[in-house]
This record gives C-alpha cells, structure tokens and sequence, in this order.
C-alpha cells in the first residue's frame, strides 16, 4: 500500500513580515464588492466577476459593464479569457462571449447544456468547457455537446474544470467527489477512493501531473498515477471546532508554490489566504491586510502578484513584499521518531522556548517549557493515538510539526 502523507501546518506557524496588500472596492472603480470570479488575460489585466456586473482593471482604470451594457444578468458566476482574447462570462441566465465590441447569448435554447454556468476552461484543442449546475457542456466552436446523468455524470454538475498532461479533464462535484473524464467515461474520486471530503470545490493540476483537490475539509493531492498522495488539513488556524480548513480555490505560482483560499460561515466568519513553502504554510488573513475573510477566488499573474477575490473587494499580494520572518535563532527543529508510540525526541539548536502540544482538534493537551524536558523527550503514552501538532515559540518566532502517536 502507498504510504499517504498526512500534512497538518497551521497558517500562522511561522511569523511574517513586510507583506504589502493592496486592496479595490466600490470607491476605488470596482462595480461592485461581493466579487465572485477572476480572470487575467493575456497582459496580466484583470476581469472581476460580481454581483453586480464585470469590472475590468488594467492596473490603473476602470471599465464596468452590467446589463445596460449588454450583459444577460448582472449576477455574474463565472469568467474566463480564451487564447484568442475573447471573454466569457457565466450567469444564471446564460453563457456570453465578448470580443471587445459585441456579446453573443449561448442559452439552452441554442445548445448550452444548463443555462445555470458554475465554471468556464478552455481544452488544448481550443473548445470551451462549461461547467454547469447540472452538467458539463462543450463548444468546438460551431456545436455543442452536453453531458448529464444519462451520461455517467453523477447529480449536482460541475464546479470546477481543469486538463493533465493527457488532455484529461478534471471535475469538480460538490456531493460525489472529483471525476476525471477521457471524453468517454467518467471516474470517480471520492472519500471512498481515498480524498479527504466529496465536496469539491476546485480540482488544479501542477507541473508534475498532481492533482490537487480542494474540498471542504482540506485538499488532497493525487501523485500523476492517480492515486492519493498527501492530504492538507490545516492550512490556516481557524477559530475551534472548525479546526479542518474549507478550501475555496487553489492556484500556482511561476515557482510551483500553491495559494490556497480558504473560507468558513459557520460559528463565525473567517478565512483567508494561505501558501505553502518548504513543507510549511504560511497564511494571510484580514488582520494581516486582506480585504476581507470570505474569500472566492485566487488567480496568480505572470509576475507572480496574487489577486484575491472576496465579498469585501479583492486584494493584490505582490511577491516582493512577500517574506518569511527568520533570525539567527529561528527555532526550527525535527522530531523523531516519527510516528512513535510514546516518547518523542526533539532536535534543536535552541536551548529555551515554549513547546505547546495541540491534538488534531486544535486543543491544547499539553505545554511546557524546552528547558525543562528530560533530555529534549516528550512522553505522550497517557495520550490516545492520533495526530498531534507540537508547536515550538522562542522569542515571537514560532515552528510546528506534525507528530503522530500510534
């Protein structure tokens, strides 16, 4: 059997600084805040999907449309940019195309699938695939060709829409999992397969063909074989019991790094966005800048600036502003062995800080001081087995590992 990475790092394990956010809103020219999608084209400017209407921005001025302007429906859900620069955006009323002068209606009535569009991506071959609430739907150009139950496709349509390497498609179903589908079958990847939650959001493949799979429970990743490599399920600390973390959307940097948005209502409104780095993940919420918590949508441009969409506006994270708090005595540390049955050895330069024992609900079980451990050992044979997070705070710097007890 394969042997599953279980990866546990909170968002605010590891200090940050110098992070410059900036942020758009209704008085700055954008149509309007509750901002569902993003889009970049080809010279990095930036089509915003909102409640509202569809903003354009290309760094310094803006163009808003709504349905005085030719749109079906103000209330916009999906919109992407074709390799030809042509604009597409969904509704629940409809697909349109715009070319910069004109907008044409795709509906059912002329073969869209669903008028009800969740999501838009464009194949290699160049046909458009739709993501509807109940079905997928493609357009060669000329016709289209819709799928739905009656066609392996499981209820409650798609979300998300991405390709491998193979010219595979990858589907998002928020009841029944990921799906990738060859054009001819459907395959189903749910918790029964080995992913962590069958509401999936996003489904985004990297350069190494791993598919990375964000649910609202944490991602899972599958390796380019296909089968379940690692799982994510704390990314950014969320306020307890939503301890697991419900990931939005996911997007890669020109480095391979995953951003990852993150969003839950429940007991409270909290989210933000999160990347991962070095086997760690560092997280940004409102507190640090971002516009707002509940967060929609990440698109990430050719020069590495990360637009974040959320209800409150979007916010611009530029690289250059991005850094990793570190200092000579920065307490990094291993433990081992790993996984253990009882007692842990903790291997640091440090000779002080505060070790903390979180358990995988994100409750505290445990704390003291580094100094006062018996030969840098942990013993936790008093507790049940499972996966613990020890967290190691030294001077306002803090590093977290993962440690699991069997």
């Amino acid at each position: 059997m394969k042997q599953i990475k279980l990866i546990i790092a909170l968002g605010f394990s590891l200090s940050l600084f110098g992070q410059e956010f900036t942020s758009y809103n209704e008085g700055d020219g954008l149509i309007n805040n509750s901002v569902n999608c993003l889009a970049l084209d080809m010279n990095d400017q930036l089509w915003i999907g909102t409640n509202s209407g569809l903003s354009f921005f290309d760094g310094n001025s803006w163009l808003n449309y709504n349905e005085n302007s030719g749109l079906v429906n103000n209330l916009i859900t999906a919109v992407f940019i074709d390799n030809q620069g042509l604009v597409w955006v969904g509704t629940d009323y409809g697909l349109q195309s715009y070319d910069g002068n004109d907008w044409q209606l795709f509906t059912e009535e002329n073969g869209l699938g669903d008028d009800r569009i969740n999501h838009i991506n464009q194949h290699e071959d160049g046909s458009i695939w739709i993501g509807e609430n109940n079905g997928l739907s493609v357009f060669d150009g000329n016709s289209w060709t819709s799928y739905g139950m009656s066609d392996g496709l499981p209820f409650g349509g798609v979300n998300y829409i991405s390709f491998d390497s193979e010219g595979r498609a990858w589907l998002a179903n928020s009841i029944f999992g990921a799906l990738s589908f060859d054009g001819t079958q459907f395959i189903s990847y749910d918790v029964n397969f080995g992913i962590i939650n069958n509401n999936v959001r996003t489904v985004e493949v990297d350069e190494q063909d791993n598919k990375w799979i964000t649910t609202g429970a944490g991602i899972t990743v599958l390796d380019s074989d296909n089968q379940v490599s690692e799982h994510h399920t704390i990314i950014l600390q969320l306020p307890p019991p939503d301890t697991l973390n419900p990931t939005v959307d996911l997007a890669f940097d020109s480095n391979g790094n995953p951003w990852v948005g993150i969003y839950v209502d429940y007991l409270v409104t909290v989210g933000g966005i999160a990347y991962g780095a070095n086997n760690q993940w560092y997280g940004y919420t409102d507190a640090e800048g971002l516009v707002g918590p509940v967060v929609r949508d990440v698109v990430i441009d050719s020069q590495d600036i990360v637009w974040v969409a959320t209800s409150s506006g979007i916010s611009k994270i530029d690289p250059q502003n991005v850094s990793i708090y570190e200092t000579k005595e920065k307490p990094l540390f291993t433990i081992y062995p790993n996984p253990s049955s009882e007692e842990f050895y903790i291997n640091t330069s440090v000779n002080s800080g505060i070790i903390t024992v979180y358990n995988s609900l994100g409750t505290i079980v445990s704390v003291v001081k580094l100094e006062e451990l018996l030969n840098n050992t942990i013993n936790l044979s008093q507790m049940a087995k499972g996966v613990y997070i020890v967290d190691l705070e030294r001077d306002g710097a803090r590093c977290r590992q993962l440690l699991i007890l069997e």
